[in-house]
Formats: C-alpha cells, sequence, structure tokens
C-alpha cells in the first residue's frame, strides 16, 4: 500500500480558508472557499432530502456528501477562478476544467490510491450535469452563491444586483424540482 501522506495534504486542504471568492468584486464580507463548501454541502443534503423524499427521485446522499465537500478542493492550489473569466469561451472553458482535474489529482497523490481514485469520481460527478447527483451539486453551488449575493446586496453593495439577477437566472435554467422550491421563498 502507498504510504498516506496526509500531512502534505492538511497543508495544502488548509488554503482553502484564505482564498475569498468573487475576488475581483467589491465585497462588503469576504467569504472563502471553505466557507462556501460547506454551504455547497449543507444546500447538497437539503436538495438531496427533498429531490428523495417529497419528488421520489432515487439519491445516493453519501455521493452527494462527498462530491459536495471535494468540489473546489483544488482551489487551494488555483485560487477562485473569476466566473467571467472561466466562461469567456468554449476553449478557455474546457481547458481550466482540464487543468482543475490536473490539480486536484496532484492533491490525491497523497491518499492510497482506491481512495484518491474514489475522490477523483466524485469530483468529476461535480462537474457532470447530466446526473442527478451533478445536477444537485451544481444547483447547490447556485443557491450558495445566490445567497452570497443577496446578503451584499441587503448590506448595501449594490453592485452585486446583476450577479443576484444571474443567479437566478441560471438557478431557474437547471429545472430541479427541489431547487425551484426553495426559490420559490428567496
Amino acid at each position: 500500500m502507498k504510504k498516506f501522506n496526509f500531512k502534505d495534504f492538511l497543508k495544502e486542504e488548509r488554503k482553502l480558508d484564505k482564498v475569498i471568492r468573487f475576488s475581483a468584486q467589491m465585497r462588503i464580507k469576504d467569504e472563502s472557499v471553505s466557507e462556501h463548501s460547506f454551504h455547497v454541502a449543507l444546500y447538497s443534503m437539503i436538495l438531496a432530502d427533498l429531490e428523495e423524499k417529497i419528488f421520489k427521485n432515487k439519491i445516493n446522499k453519501e455521493k452527494i456528501l462527498k462530491t459536495a465537500i471535494l468540489h473546489d478542493l483544488e482551489e487551494c492550489l488555483t485560487g477562485d477562478i473569476i466566473y467571467d473569466f472561466k466562461h469567456t469561451n468554449e476553449s478557455l472553458t474546457r481547458e481550466i476544467k482540464r487543468m482543475s482535474q490536473k490539480f486536484f489529482e496532484n492533491l490525491m497523490k497523497n491518499f492510497p490510491e482506491k481512495i484518491a481514485k474514489e475522490y477523483v469520481l466524485f469530483w468529476r460527478t461535480s462537474k457532470d450535469k447530466n446526473k442527478i447527483e451533478g445536477k444537485i451539486i451544481e444547483a447547490a453551488d447556485k443557491l450558495e452563491g445566490l445567497i452570497y449575493a443577496l446578503n451584499e446586496f441587503l448590506l448595501g453593495n449594490k453592485a452585486f444586483k446583476p450577479i443576484i439577477e444571474t443567479y437566478k437566472k441560471q438557478s431557474k435554467g437547471l429545472k430541479l424540482k427541489s431547487l425551484n422550491l426553495i426559490l420559490k421563498q428567496i
């Protein structure tokens, strides 16, 4: 068995506490990627429970939670890449996804192979919008961004108004019943 190097992994993953989201935007209250990831995991759990218990979809909740926790882990190495830049054009978006996966896989080299492979699969699920788990993670990610933007706006940051509208539009476009149920209350 390959040696497990938890110390090096911890040294890297703790950097998520210092990686600030929306870094190109004037903010009243900063949000780190680790804060974001917690909220995405929480919202993923709630969305998964709603999908399963209210809308009768079969959901792998363990996969959802692991995927949510891992979904932005590579940002401890890359930083938070600004949405508008990341989506400038399709070839750039593909290249950023490819490089993000390389960074994620590099983090996983600290784990035994079986665990690393599983974590890479979970991370890929977070990017796969064709599976219900990927849709839920994406929905939770958008919901978290929307709630952060709403809080910024309520604190007086008018620059977040167009961000709120973008997140609302993107969220509605996901066509996930559990998310739509929540959006009606926001």
